[in-house]
């Protein structure tokens, strides 16, 4: 996950888009839930958005910095539009009701993966526990559920948010791929139970997902090792000089924005603890 900045996505929304989710959005008011279903299923005009958002990142999901080429993205409401699930502390599901009020709100939408927006096992394991974020939204026990937008600061969400800048940093990776918590539980509990609820929600640890990343981390790897045999001479040439300029600009351009599991390369980075320069 990376940061998302969507500080000009309102200028680069389609012309007339704003003034139909106005009118849409006011047609909510007073509506049944089951009204309302039927105006998101007539009207699903955040998929008009889907270029628009790809754009701010490169192609990829907003949660797991996969690109998809040959399959379908969704345009997720952060928090969803129908009803909103949360887990108690016995396991079982609560439904509250749904954000429909930020159906239409361009604020709300995050570009996601199949995999990690929708409800799907890991076919590639045993395990039988579907993973995706569907209709879950926990909030922290005892907080204020939101009703309306200026309600929306009392609420203390579970999930990371790549439009928030202090939620990536939240997610770390291993050498074999996995998505875990950047801190330890012992040292900030809250922030680590929100990476931990993140990557079970989002489908971080998809198996060809982990796969991809230790694609990434190895070649990075392989960068950084090239580069540490290099350091260790006690006299370089001027070809050692040229050489480490080429790996360092294969690892800047591994950890850039643009790049597919750039987060990946950066945790790789960090923890064979090369000295970078943007």
């Amino acid at each position: 996950m990376r940061t998302i900045d969507i500080s000009n996505l309102e200028n680069l929304l389609p012309e007339g888009w704003l003034e139909n989710a106005g009118t849409l959005r006011d047609s909510l008011i007073g509506k049944t839930p089951e009204q309302r279903r039927a105006i998101f299923k007539a009207s699903p005009i955040w998929q008009d958005l889907l270029l628009v958002l790809k754009g701010l990142s490169n192609n990829k999901c907003w949660y797991s910095e996969a690109q998809e080429v040959m399959s379908d993205m969704d345009v997720d409401h952060f928090r969803p539009k129908n009803e909103a699930r949360n887990i108690d502390e016995n396991g079982k599901s609560i439904k509250r009701d749904g954000y429909w009020w930020l159906a239409y709100d361009w604020r709300n939408y995050r570009l996601s993966s199949i995999y990690s927006n929708r409800l799907r096992k890991d076919k590639h394991t045993d395990q039988e526990i579907a993973f995706g974020k569907g209709s879950f939204f926990p909030l922290r026990e005892g907080c204020n559920t939101a009703t309306c937008i200026d309600e929306l600061d009392d609420e203390v969400i579970y999930l990371l948010d790549p439009i928030n800048p202090n939620d990536p940093d939240l997610l770390f990776f291993s050498d074999d791929g996995k998505a875990i918590p950047s801190v330890e539980k012992e040292d900030e509990p809250w922030n680590y139970s929100r990476a931990k609820v993140s990557i079970d929600v989002y489908h971080l640890n998809h198996t060809p997902l982990k796969d991809a990343r230790l694609v990434v981390w190895n070649l990075c790897e392989r960068k950084i090792n090239q580069i540490k045999k290099i350091n260790r001479k006690a006299i370089r040439t001027a070809g050692d000089n040229a050489r480490i300029e080429i790996l360092k600009q294969d690892l800047r351009e591994m950890i850039s924005k643009e790049a597919e599991f750039s987060a990946v390369a950066i945790a790789c980075v960090q923890k064979n603890k090369i000295r970078m320069v943007a």
